[in-house]
């Protein structure tokens, strides 16, 4: 199982590079968009509609598996820590079960929704007529990339401690 995780891991590690580029283009963006409203009083056009379908989406959806494969969602140890080893290994694999559960109607509903904007040919109303619906695939592409790695965490679970360890991987190990 650390095999399928590692794999998972890896494929969440490279959309969270693509997440990173994302960032970097939307700086330029709005960099350039501040830039020519200024000094020529002329925005890009299409920037907010650029942020809000596809760089925003993008950022907050393409990296939660990869939080979730380092271990740093937030969590509160407060009573977990001082439960016994089998009472946490439950809770744990309860968390696991109800978090797959969460994220995968996110990932059914967001890809009928894909699916659907894109039949359509999904436009932006804004000042360019933008598609928009490519980036509605970020978000079941996340979200379900999430709910593998935490179906493979959850078989894990019973038999190790390592999957609900803290911090040890490193993004540019």
């Amino acid at each position: 199982m650390e095999s399928v995780i590692a794999r998972l891991g890896w494929v969440s590690r490279i959309i969270t590079y693509a997440a990173t580029a994302l960032a970097a283009l939307m700086m330029v963006h709005v960099t350039l968009d501040v830039i020519l409203s200024q000094f020529i009083a002329e925005p890009l056009p299409g920037t907010v509609d650029y942020v809000s379908y596809y760089y925003m989406v993008g950022l907050v959806f393409l990296p939660l598996p990869f939080v979730e494969y380092t271990n740093e969602h937030i969590k509160v140890d407060l009573i977990h820590d001082m439960l016994p080893t089998g009472a946490r290994t439950a809770f744990d694999m309860l968390a696991l079960a109800l978090s797959a559960v969460f994220y995968g109607l996110l990932t059914w509903q967001t890809w009928i929704d894909a699916v659907e904007k894109y039949l359509i040919g999904e436009k932006s109303m804004g000042m360019a007529a933008l598609t928009v619906w490519p980036g509605r695939f970020f978000l079941p592409l996340g979200a379900g990339l999430m709910v593998l790695l935490l179906l493979a965490k959850l078989t894990q679970r019973p038999f190790t401690d390592a999957g609900m360890a803290g911090p040890n991987h490193d993004m540019y190990e």
